[in-house]
């Protein structure tokens, strides 16, 4: 059975779970849905893989968009450097996230990040989901992708020590943990990759909220990601984070191709593919190979939300999610998997039509289509009709979730907030 976990952009970070699995394939053809043909190549593109995952995960995954990167230690020259592969590509985060496990296997030991209110503690960051958290250090290192590169940005190290026997960085708070009531997901096999890189709407993971919690109401889990940490004391309490010491967005930290980030899949059969290849491309509109051409534009609101139109319902919290392994909507009358209920399986391939809407008024309408997941081959890593409940979130207006089948035979752009693309304004969405 293969799982992986969606990350869904809310005042922070969230996510849900899901699992499918199964033998078999579908029957329906699908016809190409790209409305730019790239020819690939030049130092703000970097290759796309959808697959198995890191050997760690030992397959457990689909639908999850993986590229490579280079981080150094910084410092000055030499700097120790180190590739690592199978980092997951994500337009619904914002800021790199790194297993520890991976870094240590790399070889890179990184200077964590200073509490400059709090002499002689360090910075730390819970990330919650619907169903667990993850959590660890931030630290600064230098960042190559392709011809790109940004120098002494923060990222988040998640700490996976004990999942590997090893001793945590220090004791998790109570308030990231729900008192003990979540589940880790610090680890390689529950996220199925090796990092996630947050390439989405946003400069930082957080923002103001984050930034300006111990001035207002006072820094808490409810309104804030970060904690000051000391070995010698805890638990650690949440503290407020400027944005320039916050995770940010990679991608507007270049020196050039910083508006945003272009993805594109290769259309794939019915019965799904063992791998998909496409590209990763920085910058809209700022060279030759990256145009917003005739894509449709849908601006999007201050949570970086859009409006689907979906079966009757309006759903105000939608978004477009590479880091989700389906589509994830609410449908009653579509079954669910026996082996997997958060995904559906009815019994034949649905043929489904939904519209978006942005905030500038642009709308346009997709076509898509919903398996069966058991009638997949576990050895099936790219999927283009998978889908699941949009489990509801306390607080939070319904949504469709249009995660990665949405990319395969797409150009999809992602334009970060308060950055120009020609004569529009990110934040939006194009296609």
């Amino acid at each position: 059975m293969a799982c992986t976990h969606r990350w869904i952009a809310l005042l922070v970070l969230a996510a849900l779970a899901g699992c499918g699995g199964g033998g078999g394939g579908g029957s329906l053809a699908r016809a190409p849905t790209t409305n730019w043909n790239f020819s690939g190549g030049g130092p703000n593109v970097v290759a796309l893989t959808v697959d198995s995952g890191p050997a760690a995960a030992n397959g457990g995954t689909f639908n999850i968009p993986y590229t490579s990167i280079t981080l150094c230690v910084p410092g000055p020259q030499p700097q120790k450097c180190a590739t690592i592969d199978h980092v997951l590509v994500d337009t619904g985060s914002s800021g790199l996230r790194m297993m520890g496990a991976a870094l240590a296997n790399a070889g890179l030991t990184l200077p964590l990040t200073a509490d400059p209110i709090n002499n002689g503690n360090t910075l730390a960051e819970c990330t919650p989901f619907a169903d667990g958290y993850t959590w660890g250090p931030l630290a600064t290192v230098d960042l190559q992708v392709g011809g790109e590169s940004a120098n002494g940005i923060t990222i988040n190290i998640i700490d996976d020590s004990a999942a590997d026997g090893g001793t945590p960085y220090v004791t998790v708070p109570p308030s990231c943990t729900g008192s003990g009531s979540l589940t880790s997901l610090n680890s390689i096999v529950a996220f199925a990759a090796n990092g996630v890189l947050g390439v989405g709407l946003f400069a930082q993971d957080c923002g103001p909220a984050c930034a300006n919690c111990g001035t207002a109401s006072g820094c808490a889990a409810i309104n804030d990601l970060y904690y000051s940490c000391n070995a010698n004391s805890n638990p650690c309490p949440n503290a407020p984070v400027q944005l320039t010491a916050q995770l940010q967005n990679p991608v507007s930290l270049f020196a050039t191709d910083n508006n945003g980030v272009i993805l594109q899949l290769q259309s794939i059969p019915a019965s799904g593919a063992a791998t998909a290849s496409g590209y990763l491309v920085f910058g809209i509109g700022t060279q030759s190979n990256n145009p917003l051409g005739t894509a449709s534009v849908l601006t999007v609101d201050s949570f970086g939300d859009i409006t689907t139109v979906f079966n009757g319902q309006t759903l105000t919290g939608s978004f477009i999610d590479s880091g989700s392994n389906g589509y994830f909507f609410p449908d009653s009358s579509l079954t669910t998997c026996s082996n997997g209920p958060q995904f559906y399986c009815p019994p034949s391939t649905q043929s489904l039509t939904a519209t978006n809407q942005g905030q500038n008024g642009n709308s346009s309408s997709v076509n898509f289509q919903i398996a069966n997941l058991q009638n997949f081959s576990s050895s099936i890593y790219a999927i283009d009709d998978a889908g699941g409940v949009a489990t509801a979130i306390p607080n939070q207006p319904a949504y469709f979730d249009w995660g990665l089948p949405f990319f395969y035979g797409r150009t999809v752009f992602t334009a970060i907030e308060n950055t120009a693309v020609g004569s529009v304004q990110g934040p939006f969405y194009a296609y």
